[in-house]
């Protein structure tokens, strides 16, 4: 009975299974309330509306634990049912589960709220703490999957592109103490100091609050200020070609999914849950995830039937 139990929540909670009319009702909810938890936490910020209110956030507080709590748990108690955990065992299957990225953001959602019962923890840094709900979102947002997988993908350029601007800034936050130290020494008395201005300069914000008086300060306040228009959109560039790179990747793979769902005959409503959930996995619009249905059916088509007489193909099987 426990097995047929778990098998249940597995068909409502499993990363892998086709989605229910039920699970996809719960992951709505679920969504709501990890919504919901982001806006209450903004409110309690404003002192007059907490202070009103006061009773009903902390009840609102409680009943999304408890709701977060039995999630987690029962995605540890159904870890054994994932694809991913065939061949191993119960123990290694839910720990292995325990420490993925989403398992982890899980834990992260409400480990706060047990800190504070065992712990005297500010309950102003609590509040802010529950913000980190808002990551949940990832299991029920396809978009931000495709973002992870992207930052994923491309972390050794990205990172190769961080570490040359951080180099920039050092570089430049040297050069401006150099030579406007003495005529600035508040501002630019040592490199820390300088580094503000740098920050500034390279991301294009420019505050104001200081600026370079010497001739020398403001010819190189102009080469800084050019070299940070390449060297902050470094990073932009390297995640719109992750991006795009990414869906290129999803489409090729939702479209070999597609030939292979097409080629078994399923039924029509398994043939429907199972490709949907590879679009939202992958990322894809349904309107691009249509247009490779219909491209890949008509494909089909042509193979099943002779294109100038419209003939039926008969294909013989191969022999010994």
């Amino acid at each position: 009975m426990i097995k047929t139990w778990r098998l249940q929540t597995y068909r409502l909670l499993g990363d892998d299974r086709p989605a229910s009319s039920l699970a996809r009702g719960i992951n709505a909810v679920i969504i709501l309330l990890i919504v919901l938890n982001v806006i209450a936490t903004v409110l309690e910020t404003v002192a007059s509306i907490y202070a009103a209110y006061a009773v009903y956030f902390d009840r609102f507080d409680v009943f999304s634990i408890v709701v977060f709590t039995i999630e987690y748990i029962g995605r540890i108690w159904i870890a054994i049912d994932e694809k991913a955990a065939r061949g191993q065992g119960r123990f290694m299957a839910r720990l292995r589960y325990m420490v993925s990225p989403l398992a982890l953001i899980d834990l992260v959602a409400i480990a706060p709220f047990y800190l504070s019962v065992f712990f005297a923890i500010d309950l102003r840094v609590l509040r802010v703490f529950r913000l980190l709900r808002l990551f949940k979102l990832t299991r029920y947002w396809s978009a931000l999957n495709l973002l992870w997988r992207v930052l994923r993908d491309e972390a050794a350029v990205i990172g190769t592109a961080l570490f040359l601007l951080l180099v920039t800034m050092v570089l430049a936050s040297g050069a401006m103490f150099l030579v406007e130290r003495q005529a600035q020494p508040d501002s630019f008395g040592s490199i820390p100091a300088a580094m503000w201005w740098t920050v500034t300069t390279l991301t294009s914000v420019g505050y104001g609050d200081v600026v370079p008086v010497t001739v020398v300060g403001k010819i190189l306040a102009g080469l800084i200020s050019l070299i940070g228009i390449g060297m902050v959109a470094f990073p932009s560039g390297i995640l719109a070609a992750g991006f795009i790179e990414q869906i290129s990747r999803g489409k090729k793979v939702y479209r070999e999914q597609v030939d292979a769902v097409l080629a078994e005959a399923l039924p029509e409503d398994a043939v429907a849950a199972t490709l949907e959930k590879s679009r939202a996995e992958l990322g894809l619009s349904l309107q691009e995830a249509s247009d490779i249905v219909a491209t890949e059916s008509e494909k089909i088509q042509h193979r099943q039937y002779c294109p100038h007489c419209g003939e039926a193909l008969h294909h013989d099987s191969p022999t010994d």
